[in-house]
């Protein structure tokens, strides 16, 4: 087979050269007569700032925000689209000796282009990315979500968005740390170790530690629960123009004929971008989980408005940040089309007949029997 793929998706083509050379005895000392040579070939893309491009991407774009095609007309491309490739082509280089590791052809073209929009009357910016999206379930709250599924192998209790507990709930993601710490220090207490494990260990200990620390400190987004993107770290920490994000920030994800509200809640990869938590995949594509994107074409758009966040973090609000979106959109030149209105799924529901408990008598009065419904016990809940 003289052209092939392998499983990250990049083509590779074979060919094979002989020479003669010494006795077998001595050929077999040099490892040179027996080798094979790697060539790897990219092609960077260049991105674009042009509606129609965007169109054929996201057919809806001009419909839903009719101020587009004029902020267009004075779009920069962003400095973030080259330094997102440039991070994956160091990527790319660092893993050269490790052919499986190597970024994957479709992570490696997973952004179309990253434009500066402003408005020219409210001067509102807003920083527009066209990818695709991939699925994040990370994150936990224990006050909220007493249970979260953390069966995937990427998944991370924490978020970068996080506010302080409000309860004693323990998060359950911190007694396995607990539990590794005391084996670990068991370990390093056993005598027999190589400088290096000892080293190892000591570092794994006190990251753990950290871990449990900020486990029973705080709370974070639930991916299954909250809508929020994640950006790449390259995006971060950077004062451009007044384009550079921030953890907290509101966006909104343009998707078909609809607009979702959501929030900048984690940072991820400095060298991948586009990916939602899983409570927004799912509204894209009811089948998305760990083991499917909704989304694998380059037809999400995120905008995504710098210096918005709002402190302190505290418990998502679903409301409000749907009502913050649409004043942003609106001081974008306005939108139309359906802003998605989110429902709390970490608020228990109650049955349509449930009118809670009898109120109590008047003080120094009686009242005669009344036959209410029972009232379902948090459990049943």
């Amino acid at each position: 087979m003289d052209v092939g793929r392998i499983f990250n998706g990049m083509q590779y083509k074979v060919t094979m050269e002989t020479e003669r050379g010494g006795s077998a005895t001595s050929e077999r000392e040099e490892p040179g007569s027996y080798s094979a040579e790697l060539s790897v070939k990219v092609k960077v893309p260049k991105p674009h700032r042009d509606l129609e491009e965007l169109k054929r991407l996201n057919a809806d774009l001009p419909s839903l925000l009719p101020s587009l095609p004029g902020m267009l007309e004075t779009a920069r491309v962003s400095p973030f689209f080259e330094e997102l490739y440039r991070r994956k082509v160091e990527n790319l280089r660092s893993n050269l000796q490790r052919l499986d590791a190597l970024l994957s052809r479709h992570n490696f073209f997973d952004t179309e282009t990253v434009l500066e929009l402003q408005h020219p009357q409210s001067k509102r910016r807003a920083l527009l990315v066209q990818a695709d999206m991939d699925v994040d379930e990370d994150g936990s709250d224990s006050d909220r979500v007493p249970e979260v599924d953390g069966s995937s192998v990427t998944f991370q209790p924490f978020t970068s968005y996080r506010w302080s507990k409000r309860t004693d709930i323990p998060n359950s993601f911190a007694q396995w740390r607990v539990d590794k710490v005391r084996q670990l220090e068991r370990e390093l207490t056993s005598g027999g170790l190589s400088p290096a494990r000892i080293q190892e260990l000591k570092e794994t200990v006190a990251r753990l530690k950290s871990e449990i620390s900020d486990l029973r400190k705080y709370s974070y987004l639930v991916g299954s629960k909250d809508p929020f993107i994640v950006l790449p770290g390259s995006m971060f920490g950077k004062a451009e123009g007044g384009f550079s994000p921030s953890v907290g920030d509101y966006c909104v994800v343009a998707y078909g004929k609809t607009l979702y509200p959501a929030i900048v809640g984690d940072v991820g990869p400095k060298y991948k971008t586009g990916e939602g938590s899983l409570r927004l995949c799912k509204e894209l594509n009811k089948r998305a989980n760990s083991g499917n994107r909704p989304v694998s074409d380059l037809k999400v758009t995120y905008l995504v408005f710098p210096g918005t966040d709002e402190k302190p973090w505290g418990v998502p609000n679903l409301d409000r940040w749907r009502e913050r979106c649409g004043k942003l959109l609106e001081e974008l030149g306005g939108y139309q089309g359906e802003l998605f209105k989110w429902e709390d799924l970490t608020k228990p529901k109650l049955p349509p007949d449930f009118i809670g408990p009898p109120m109590p008598p008047p003080a120094g009065g009686t009242t005669a029997p009344v036959s209410t419904p029972a009232v379902p016990s948090p459990k049943a809940l």
